[in-house]
């Protein structure tokens, strides 16, 4: 490049915003790659070791052109992701393989969710907005949600050894079971307890099941595929665990939930419910962003606006606690 054609350049452009623009966007561009990457297979290729186009594309069943291939995992060598030599290409960035180490599957998910899902509610929710839709909840995206959310569980097990009493008779219900790992740790603790789970999908509800048998607590458990609006027991609970799914509920039908919740305990019987709040933490608001633009769903509430709505459906002694930086444990009693 001719000095003076580089100066010219520089002079006519604004040097410091196209410096933070590139850092921006190569960001963006990054987080992109190595989402598509985890989900469409390319990394469980190359994990394995150095790898071709030709090799890649058999293994993922790509038809397409191998050129338009080749291109993409050029993108990320350029963005640092991936190295090439003799036409394979291998895994580079530490952090790329941090992510693909098995214990970080959490983590992994929690980006997918972020680039795959949520990206398209920041681009897309003012023209949303402007015609008056909202984004319809899918199911398809249960099971990434369900891996993403385990980055709280070393928190909630902490939560159920609080509240579970370690012998005696107790029943306890959780609403949105999932696998079932904090009905496990429940019965681990008491081994009198009896546990009733619910989810509103059936895949999920198999699982739990499963997960019983697996670990020997199927006599103390039973797990039924019902929304806890329509959930009629014959017998009362002693516990009821509602971790992470208030915004589920949009913000008006929320007050008759609970009071709908509190018929379903015994006397005295205790509601614990844990959720994220609204914070000025840019995670947390994507997630409030994601609730309040889903249908059927609601945004995040802020932590005195819940233990209200508590107090307001009947609930006695309501207290709440902040267990880590915007993500709140609420207790209330039912008298």
């Amino acid at each position: 490049m001719r000095i003076k054609t580089l100066i010219n350049f520089i002079l006519k452009n604004p040097m410091s915003l196209m410096v933070r623009m590139n850092r921006t966007t190569k960001e963006f561009y990054r987080a992109g790659f190595i989402s598509t990457a985890i989900s469409e297979g390319i990394f469980d290729v190359l994990i394995k070791g150095p790898a071709g186009t030709a090799d890649i594309q058999k293994a993922i069943g790509a038809n397409a052109d191998p050129d338009a291939l080749e291109a993409w995992l050029d993108l990320g060598v350029s963005l640092g992701e991936l190295a090439k030599s003799g036409g394979n290409y291998r895994i580079k960035s530490s952090f790329a393989k941090a992510l693909l180490r098995p214990g970080n599957d959490t983590w992994k998910a929690f980006l997918q969710a972020r680039v795959e899902i949520f990206f398209s509610y920041i681009i897309n929710t003012p023209a949303y907005l402007k015609e008056n839709k909202k984004f319809d909840f899918s199911r398809s995206y249960g099971e990434l949600f369900a891996r993403s959310s385990r980055t709280v569980e070393p928190i909630l097990t902490g939560v159920v050894d609080r509240i579970i009493p370690p012998n005696g008779p107790c029943r306890l219900l959780e609403a949105g079971c999932g696998s079932g790992v904090y009905i496990k740790r429940a019965c681990d603790r008491n081994p009198d307890i009896t546990v009733v789970g619910l989810d509103l999908q059936q895949d999920v509800i198999d699982f739990a099941r499963g997960n019983a048998l697996k670990w020997n607590i199927a006599d103390r458990t039973t797990f039924e595929q019902v929304d806890i609006r329509d959930y009629k027991p014959q017998l009362r609970f002693d516990i009821i665990t509602f971790f992470n799914l208030i915004y589920y509920f949009p913000l008006g039908e929320r007050i008759d939930l609970l009071q709908h919740t509190g018929t379903l305990l015994t006397k005295g019987g205790t509601l614990i419910l844990t959720t994220l709040c609204q914070s000025n933490d840019p995670s947390i608001q994507l997630m409030n962003l994601w609730a309040s633009m889903t249908q059927g769903c609601g945004g995040l509430p802020l932590p005195d606006q819940m233990a209200d709505q508590l107090r307001q459906a009947g609930f006695d002694a309501v207290h709440f606690e902040k267990l880590i930086p915007g993500f709140y444990l609420f207790s209330a009693q039912k008298n």
